[in-house]
C-alpha cells in the first residue's frame, strides 16, 4: 500500500501549473505543527503588516477586524490524522443525503420527504436528523481548525488589489468546498487537498475585483504565465529578458506578447495622493493636453472678437458670414462651400467667389496691419 506522503505527492503532480515559488506552499498541519500557529496572533498580525505595507502605514477598521478574526482563529486546535479522518467521513454523509435526495427527485419527479430519505438509509426520521446534526458539526469543526491554512495562504497574495479581509472569506468559502468534496479514504491528507480549493478561491477573487477594468480568467492565467517566465529568465540570465525571448518561453508570437504587456498595466485614480504628506492629488499634477488654460481661452476670446470687428468694418454683412463660417471664427466650427451655399441658398461657386472677394479685402495694408499683431 502506498505511504501517505507518496499519496501526497501524487495529488501535488495533478498540479504541475502551479508557480515554483509555492511548490512548498502546503503547510504539514498535523499536531506536531501545533507550535507553528500558536504564536502571539496580535504579534503575528502585527508583523504581517509591518512587512507587507509602507513604512508608516497606519491600521485601519478592516485590519483591527481581521486581527479579531486572528483571536477568534486561535480559540480552536488542529485537528490530529485520526480526527481528521473521522470528521470528514461523517462530513461524507451530507453528501451521500444530497445524492440520495437528487435520485428521488428524478424517480418521484418531486421533492422527497424526510421519511422517505431516512428509508433509503434504514434509519427512522430522528435518527436520520441526528446524523446530519452531526455531520454538520464534524464540518464546522474542520471548518474552524483549518482556518490557519487559509490565512497561510491569503497572507501570499497581499498587495494584490483585494483587501486581507477579502482574501480570507474567499479562501474560506473555497475551504467549505474542500470540506464537501474530501475523501479520506483515499490517503492524502486534508490540507494538501484543501490548499487548492482555497488558492482557487483567492486567486479568482483577485482576477475578478482586483482591476478596475476586469481581465478575463484566461488573460490572467497567461499574465500570470508571463510574470513566471520574466522571473526566470531573469534569474537564469542575470538581466532583464528581451520581448523575443520571453515569447520564446511562453511559445507565443511578439505581437501577442506585446499585448499581454500592453492590458497588464493599471488603472490609477485621479484622486490618488502623492507626496511625502500625500497632500496632492494625481489630477492635479496631469495636464490635460484637450483643455485649453485660461490664458489661452482669454486670448482666443479676444482674437475672435477683434478679427470679428474687422470683418465687419471692411466687408459686408453676407462676406463677413460666409467667411466667418467658412473659417470657424464664431464657433470655431468649420463649413464646406457646399454647407456655406445651403444657408444661403447659393451654389458652390458663388460661395468660392464671395469668399475670394472677401479675402482680396482683408489682403488690404491697412487691414493686415490691424490683423498682424494676433496672427503671429
Amino acid at each position: 500500500m502506498a505511504s501517505e506522503t507518496d499519496l501526497d505527492s501524487e495529488l501535488l503532480g495533478e498540479f504541475s501549473d502551479v508557480e515554483a515559488s509555492e511548490d512548498d506552499a502546503v503547510d504539514d498541519l498535523s499536531a506536531d505543527d501545533d507550535d507553528a500557529f500558536e504564536p502571539d496572533v496580535d504579534r503575528e498580525f502585527d508583523e504581517e503588516l509591518t512587512a507587507a505595507y509602507a513604512p508608516g502605514y497606519r491600521k485601519t477598521n478592516s485590519d483591527d477586524a481581521v486581527g479579531a478574526f486572528f483571536k477568534e482563529m486561535a480559540r480552536y486546535p488542529l485537528l490530529k490524522p485520526g480526527e481528521e479522518i473521522e470528521l470528514a467521513r461523517q462530513v461524507k454523509f451530507l453528501a451521500e443525503v444530497e445524492a440520495v435526495r437528487d435520485r428521488l427527485k428524478t424517480t418521484l419527479q418531486r421533492s422527497p420527504s424526510k421519511a422517505e430519505v431516512a428509508q433509503e438509509f434504514g434509519l427512522s426520521d430522528r435518527q436520520l436528523d441526528h446524523r446530519m446534526h452531526r455531520s454538520r458539526t464534524a464540518k464546522r469543526k474542520m471548518i474552524r481548525s483549518n482556518l490557519r491554512l487559509v490565512v497561510s495562504i491569503a497572507k501570499r497574495y497581499l498587495n494584490r488589489g483585494v483587501p486581507f479581509l477579502d482574501l480570507i472569506q474567499e479562501g474560506a468559502l473555497g475551504l467549505n468546498r474542500a470540506t464537501e468534496k474530501f475523501d479520506p479514504d483515499k490517503g492524502y491528507k486534508f490540507s494538501t487537498y484543501a490548499y487548492w480549493w482555497i488558492r482557487q478561491g483567492i486567486t479568482r477573487t483577485i482576477a475578478n475585483d482586483a482591476r478596475t477594468i476586469r481581465l478575463p480568467i484566461h488573460i490572467v492565467e497567461k499574465l500570470n504565465k508571463l510574470k513566471k517566465a520574466h522571473r526566470e529568465l531573469r534569474r537564469d540570465l542575470n538581466r532583464n529578458p528581451t520581448e523575443v525571448e520571453l515569447a520564446a518561453a511562453l511559445d507565443i508570437p511578439v505581437d501577442q506578447l506585446r499585448n499581454l504587456q500592453q492590458v497588464r498595466r493599471r488603472s490609477l485614480s485621479l484622486n490618488h495622493r502623492v507626496g511625502k504628506g500625500e497632500d496632492t492629488e494625481l489630477m492635479e499634477l496631469l495636464e490635460d493636453s484637450s483643455t485649453q488654460s485660461p490664458e489661452a481661452k482669454m486670448n482666443e476670446s479676444m482674437l475672435r472678437h477683434e478679427i470679428y470687428t474687422v470683418l465687419a468694418d471692411v466687408l459686408t454683412e453676407r462676406e463677413k458670414d460666409i467667411i466667418s463660417l467658412r473659417y470657424g471664427l464664431l464657433t470655431g466650427e468649420t463649413h464646406t462651400l457646399e454647407e456655406v451655399g445651403v444657408l444661403f441658398d447659393l451654389s458652390r461657386e458663388r460661395v468660392r467667389q464671395i469668399q475670394t472677394k472677401a479675402m482680396r479685402k482683408l489682403r488690404r495694408p491697412q487691414v493686415a496691419a490691424r490683423l498682424k499683431g494676433w496672427l503671429r
